[in-house]
């Protein structure tokens, strides 16, 4: 009978203060028991040393952190710079800790960045030092500085931990680190010991080094695996953190661990420790967040273990099957297996034990999670899976931190499970593996310390504390098995080839997707918004929501959202704040007691909107050159941001056209908005979200503030009304003669004596909502114009003095359908010249823009979207301007004189129309189809049409 051993690795660094002999296990690397007709293969089965030949895994990039992390309303970039600890640099920890924004989280920042300078200082003297023919050291003092900064290390250490070190362990410092630079063959303050340290062993030094420290820092650690999954413990936190969910752990012992003892509730089988492989594995899914050792992403789930390795270390099939059904009998609802045969990913003996009678009873409540194993291999024969297609099964491969397949990872390769020998499409075994980091991950070694593990088997767990927090979450899921399985596989984030593909399957693991919709273009949607001290609901489509957007009400009327999903044979709910006031609040509006709203939707669902209905992350906003971005600072303020795509300018520089961030304080009613870039997108509630619209000479949408915006602006807002939003505003503009006439010959000469080009414009603004699917808006701008009268410079004496226009903008918005809605402008303005300069008013100057604007969804498939615009840019309709010059009155006296001059401004009107047609091609491309006019004007403005085509492809 073959013999099964587990899917693990070596132990990297083990972090405990005192480790007995009993934890190293009862084998050894690469020994084999075998007895006849019997292949046996010990648990470490395979060379997974990730400081020696298959894997390197500092190696290029480990950049675990380069996004925020926030379980704490802080940034944790532990590892955000390269760990190249075989090619020169080791900024390991560069970067700040502040995992809770008070002195001391700021001093353990301090302390990692500059510990890590110190380290990269200590390898770099170790890399100088030189050897002579004979191998020996050369004693030119570069031993002595390595060992100087060595000691200044240490000395940091001492200064930061030293007297929680002796507080917690009742150790002097100095002792501690001895213990530590044992475990790596030497003494802290022996240069004889150290300088012969290799590049290997100094890894693992500096590695165990910071987790040792850690240990006294006051927080969990936080580890690379967690940014690569997508987890963060906010998430655990809003999903219930597993409390009502029982996972079943089929492994090695697990009760030595001190942090595990609360979870585990029933243990059966052997007692074999196996180097503490069972306590690594339930660590990464059931670690406690307090504080201290690693973090699990289901901290609270309840642990049924059954063990079944003897004293040899392996097992056998029957083993595996009593074990199953213990634990699926105790209800575990996920059974995590790292264990199974080398040479296979998948092994044909799988097929015995599913379908056998009492784990078959089981297969529609039981998730099964199983390594995939440490052979390196790929598997190409077909199984037999016959009568076996009822079990819900995800195999998990291993990634390294820079996201390749880790070199001793299975793979799925072309196996098909095979029923009656007919593979059926989604029955291939890559349409059932994922991936998920497997190397150098912090884990419990078993006795309450922590260790650094890889191997699928610690890869495995990540998608079992996954499924954990659906279960918990939606506990009817613990019920059905396919569904679960099927959500965490729609929802990994691919690799490799486009596709599933034979190397990393679906791909990798992603957290946060899995807990969120998996295409919101399928849900049914129900909004709900507060009226008095009650919340008034109704339900919604996903194309009318598409089409209205996001309006800035929502957030003065504590908006959220209830989306229903279905999804296998069942379905999940989801609520999701749309306002500051509903982020971290909990709501009974889904049943079953008060649950938190999911905050980490929110981010995702307003990108869906902005980009036109696409579920893939980024994607610039359907019909708005505006994307947008939210955060939540600390307490309940609000941070938002938006921005413009970088232009390309004439010259082949690039330069940013807009960006703007918005403060919104706790109670959501008052605002502040800074930026630098169009005002004037920033102050129209969101209705023109495309540059020309506010462009002088090609849009209708109040141009008189678009003279005054390109630079910085700011804006202050405050909720007066549950439906009346008031804004003042402040916004300019600089623009020399070249940005503004062209930096050719004949515009340099025509321009010799022109200045830059000023306006600074105040704005007052009122809004108000008129229903749930109408407002209006008014809006008064004063522009200041230093030197030029409606965007149009003279000489120094001509205009040297400037304009001021007054202006009235009426502009409104009303949705005619769930697909369509149409946005509309008009703007009257009054301009007087300034006194003291030789052009002044004969009368008055007036002129008008307007705009209108048809947005629909929905048009010749689900998910395309087109623009219809109509607009007037800037006319001056009426405007006589005086001249005064010298002339001769007399000519035959000479006599001189002044001369007036009229001069009539009125500009012919001009027209302009666009059309703009979006629609997605399959998940990667976009066709993009665009058309403009614009009718002649004066001399200068001649009539025109354009049209164009563009397809984006996304990799």
């Amino acid at each position: 009978m073959t013999r099964l051993a587990l899917r693990t690795g070596t132990c990297v660094s083990a972090i405990a203060l005192a480790v007995s002999a009993s934890a190293q296990g009862n084998g050894a690397p690469g020994a084999t028991v075998s007895t006849e007709n019997d292949n046996t293969v010990i648990p470490f089965y395979g060379n997974i040393d990730p400081f020696y030949g298959d894997i390197d895994p500092f190696y290029g990039d480990i950049d675990a952190f380069w996004d925020d992390i926030h379980p704490f309303y802080g940034d944790i970039d532990a590892f955000w710079d390269d760990i190249h600890p075989f090619y020169g640099d080791i900024d390991a920890f560069w970067g700040d800790i502040v995992a809770f924004r008070d002195k001391d989280a700021e001093a353990l920042g301090e302390f990692w960045e500059k510990s890590g300078s110190q380290i990269a200082r200590v390898e770099e003297l170790f890399q100088s030092i030189s050897y002579n023919a004979r191998g020996r050291i050369v004693r030119d003092g570069t031993p002595n500085r390595m060992m100087a900064a060595l000691k200044d290390l240490i000395e940091q250490g001492r200064t930061q931990f030293g007297a929680d070190i002796e507080a917690q362990t009742g150790q002097a410092f100095d002792a501690w680190v001895h213990e530590l630079f044992a475990r790596h063959g030497a003494r802290p303050y022996d240069k004889a010991s150290v300088e012969v340290l290799t590049a290997s062993q100094r890894a693992r030094l500096y590695l165990d080094w910071h987790d040792s420290l850690m240990q006294f820092s006051g927080i969990d650690q936080v580890d690379h695996w967690m940014a690569t999954v997508n987890w963060m413990p906010m998430v655990t936190q809003i999903q219930g953190q597993g409390g009502n969910t029982i996972v079943g752990i089929m492994d090695a012992d697990v009760t030595r661990s001190t942090d595990l003892v609360d979870n585990v509730i029933q243990v059966t089988g052997q007692d074999a420790f196996v180097r503490g492989h069972g306590a690594g594995v339930a660590s990464l899914i059931a670690g406690a967040h307090d504080g201290e050792g690693v973090m699990g992403i289901a901290p609270n789930a309840r642990l049924v273990a059954h063990n079944p390795f003897d004293h040899t270390d392996t097992a056998n099939w029957d083993d595996v099957q009593a074990g199953i059904i213990h634990l699926v009998r105790a209800d575990a609802s996920i059974v995590n297996m790292s264990l199974g045969e080398p040479g296979q990913v998948l092994a044909q003996n799988w097929r015995s034990v599913f379908t056998d009678t009492a784990v078959a009873r089981y297969e529609a409540s039981t998730a099964y999670v199983m390594a995939a194993g440490n052979d390196g291999i790929a598997q190409h024969s077909d199984i037999d899976w016959t009568g076996a297609f009822g079990t819900s099964f995800i195999v998990v491969g291993s990634v390294s931190p820079s996201l390749e397949i880790s070199s001793f990872s299975n793979r799925p390769g072309t196996a098909c499970l095979l029923d009656s020998g007919v593979c059926s499409e989604g029955d291939r075994l890559m349409d059932r593996f994922i991936v998920a980091p497997g190397e150098l991950l912090l884990v419990d070694d078993g006795f309450g310390g922590i260790a650094r593990r890889s191997g699928t088997s610690f890869s495995a767990p990540l998608v079992s504390g996954a499924i954990a927090l659906l279960h918990e979450r939606w506990p009817w899921l613990a019920r059905d098995a396919a569904a679960s399985t099927e959500i965490i596989l729609r929802s990994a984030r691919d690799l490799g080839a486009p596709g599933t593909d034979a190397i990393y399957g679906v791909g990798m693991l992603d957290v946060v997707a899995s807990q969120s919709p998996l295409n919101f273009n399928d849900l049914s949607f129900t909004f709900h918004q507060r009226q008095g001290r009650r919340y008034k609901s109704y339900n919604v489509s996903a194309a009318t929501l598409l089409a209205i957007g996001i309006p800035e009400w929502w957030e003065t009327r504590d908006a959220f959202l209830t989306m229903f999903e279905e999804v296998g044979g069942t379905w999940r709910d989801f609520a999701v704040p749309m306002s500051s006031f509903t982020y971290g609040k909990r709501t009974n509006a889904l049943g079953g007691g008060y649950l938190r709203l999911q905050d980490f939707v929110s981010k995702r669902f307003t990108r869906w909107v902005e980009s036109g209905g696409r579920n893939e992350s980024g994607g610039e906003p359907g019909f708005s050159e505006l994307s947008h971005g939210v955060e939540r600072a600390a307490g309940t303020w609000t941070v938002k941001y938006s921005a413009v795509a970088p232009r390309l300018d004439d010259d082949g520089s690039v330069r940013s056209v807009h960006n703007a961030v918005t403060l919104t304080e706790p109670s959501g009613r008052v605002a502040f908005t800074a930026g630098h870039g169009y005002g004037s997108l920033s102050m129209t509630g969101g209705r023109f979200g495309v540059v020309s619209d506010h462009d002088r000479e090609t849009g209708g949408v109040n141009p008189v503030l678009g003279l005054a915006s390109g630079e910085a602006f700011g804006a202050l807002s405050l909720q007066a009304t549950p439906t009346t939003t008031m804004r003042l505003g402040f916004s300019a503009n600089r623009l020399t003669p070249q940005e503004r006439y062209g930096n050719d010959l004949a515009s340099r000469a025509m321009t010799a004596d022109l200045a830059d080009q000023l306006g600074s414009a105040l704005a007052i603004d009122i809004e108000q909502r008129l229903s749930d699917a109408a407002s209006v808006n008014v809006q008064y701008t004063r522009l200041s114009e230093a030197n030029a009268l409606l965007g149009v410079q003279a000489g120094q004496a001509m205009l040297g003095e400037g304009s001021a226009t007054s202006a009235m903008t009426l502009s409104g918005t009303v949705r005619v359908s769930p697909t369509l809605r149409m946005d509309v402008s008009a703007t009257a303005a009054r301009t007087r010249l300034a006194d003291g300069q030789l052009l002044h008013n004969a009368g008055d100057i007036t002129s008008s823009a307007a705009q209108i604007a048809l947005t629909g969804s929905q048009v010749f498939t689900a998910n395309d979207s087109l623009r219809v615009s109509f607009g007037q840019p800037l006319t001056v309709e009426s405007g006589t301007l005086a001249l005064v010059s010298d002339t001769i009155v007399d000519r035959s006296t000479g006599e001189r004189g002044q001369q007036t001059h009229n001069i009539d401004i009125a500009t012919k009107r001009r027209l302009t129309g666009e059309v703009v047609y979006a629609a997605p091609l399959g998940k990667r491309a976009d066709l993009g189809l665009f058309g403009r006019f614009v009718t002649e004007g004066d001399a200068q403005d001649v009539g025109a049409v354009m049209a164009g085509v563009n397809v984006d492809f996304r990799f």
